[in-house]
């Protein structure tokens, strides 16, 4: 599992970038801004339940059940996410090469059946398979992050 994404990663960010996508994180509805050429893609992350890498495009899933395909690989939307988790911390975490997940949805994790299950607003249930030790690694975050909650 990778690290989640933080503040400290967000200075590897080019300046140009780091404007558009801070006025988008300070809204009361967060957006992700990605353009390419003469278009330009808004991914609101307050309905993202994941994002799953599939070669060099991303497949976006909302909590509504929606899902679309954006032009960009799992590693950009994760450079651009770094910059919204300075003012949302732990928000969203990198699963191994296929998967960026929204912490806040996560609803079961099993590493014997190698499961997470994300609770999405309409009350379904969505189950990706993701490897024991990238779950462990999970569990491990998850368990530090609720202890600083608690002191």
């Amino acid at each position: 599992m990778r690290r989640p994404l933080d503040a400290e990663r967000a200075a590897a960010i080019p300046r140009f970038l780091y404007q558009d996508t801070m006025n988008a994180i300070q809204t009361a509805n967060p957006r992700l801004c990605l353009s390419l050429y003469d278009e330009l893609y808004l991914i609101d992350l307050g309905q993202t339940l994941y994002f799953m890498a599939d070669d060099h495009y991303t497949h976006v899933y909302y909590s509504s059940g929606t899902r679309f395909m954006v032009p960009f690989g799992l590693s950009r939307i994760e450079e651009r996410l770094t910059l919204f988790a300075v003012h949302h911390p732990h928000s969203f975490a990198r699963l191994g090469r296929k998967y960026i997940v929204n912490l806040s949805a996560i609803h079961n994790i099993s590493t014997t059946k190698q499961t997470l299950s994300l609770l999405a607003a309409n009350g379904k249930s969505v189950s990706l398979q993701i490897s024991k030790p990238v779950l462990r690694d999970l569990l491990t975050l998850i368990a530090e992050e609720y202890m600083k909650e608690r002191i």
